[in-house]
């Protein structure tokens, strides 16, 4: 008991550092242009387009596509991080000689990269949502921020999940981001075409991810194109993603303790 209070200090010494090295090095930089980017396709989209239907319509569809492939690319090169970066830096040797848990270790720096990750979303969809608020043609203005807090959630499961299978391949491979991104630009991308049987469908994350995402004001087909004509309910999808996150971190953890970085 009397490790608890001694230890709490060196896990939010590990937070603060994981967020420092995460969020303000290059990557930082990468994804705050990466939120930036929609932000001023947003300013450009404000004071050239009039056509009401395409600015009713034009947060759904760029959350959808922009957004959505932010999110994953995020997941995978921040959640590899983690653990990959420790290794080359050889700070995960001095980090297991302090009085720190391997599993607490690994959940402080997955939390940092929950934390960062989504605030730069939310952020960014926020401010996006209030430069659109601005727009004349804009209809529903309550419900369009509204969903804004939506998106973000349906945002940061994405996170959340793709970021536990991230961490799992850095613990697990070499290269964790080039297996991270076969996964999430080859396999998910070929469970998510079209034309694709249900079978193969459901054996992708975007299946169940999508799922979940609000269908407001998309494109007609744009969900229905992705999920098939036998699409899970919410519920099960939910709960899917649920025991598919906690899976790939409890795996994560369990490979962690056992190996010995050297």
């Amino acid at each position: 008991m009397s490790t608890i209070p001694n230890s709490f200090p060196a896990y939010l010494s590990l937070f603060k550092l994981t967020l420092r090295q995460l969020f303000l090095g290059r990557r930082g930089l990468l994804m705050l242009l990466g939120c930036l980017l929609p932000l001023i396709i947003a300013l450009i989209f404000r004071f050239t387009v009039r056509s009401t239907s395409s600015v009713n319509s034009f947060i759904p569809n760029l959350t959808f596509i922009y957004y959505g492939f932010l999110t994953n690319l995020c997941a995978i090169f921040y959640g590899s991080a983690i653990v990959s970066d420790e290794i080359d830096g050889r700070g995960l040797t001095f980090l297991q000689m302090r009085p720190i848990q391997k599993p607490l270790l690994l959940l402080t720096k997955f939390a940092a990269y929950i934390i960062g990750a989504v605030v730069l979303i939310s952020v960014s969809h926020l401010l996006l949502t209030g430069i659109m608020q601005t727009h004349p043609k804009l209809k529903e203005r309550l419900t369009v921020l509204g969903m804004s807090f939506l998106y973000t959630g349906s945002l940061t499961l994405g996170l959340l999940t793709y970021g536990s299978f991230a961490v799992l391949l850095s613990v697990r491979f070499k290269n964790p981001v080039l297996w991270g991104l076969l996964f999430v630009l080859g396999w998910e991308r070929l469970t998510s075409i079209p034309a694709m049987p249900m079978g193969i469908k459901r054996v992708g994350l975007t299946h169940y991810l999508m799922t979940l995402f609000p269908d407001f004001k998309l494109h007609a087909n744009m969900l229905s194109d992705l999920l098939g004509d036998k699409p899970p309910t919410t519920w099960i999808a939910f709960l899917v993603i649920c025991v598919l996150t906690a899976g790939a971190m409890w795996l994560a953890i369990r490979i962690f303790q056992e190996r010995e970085y050297l």
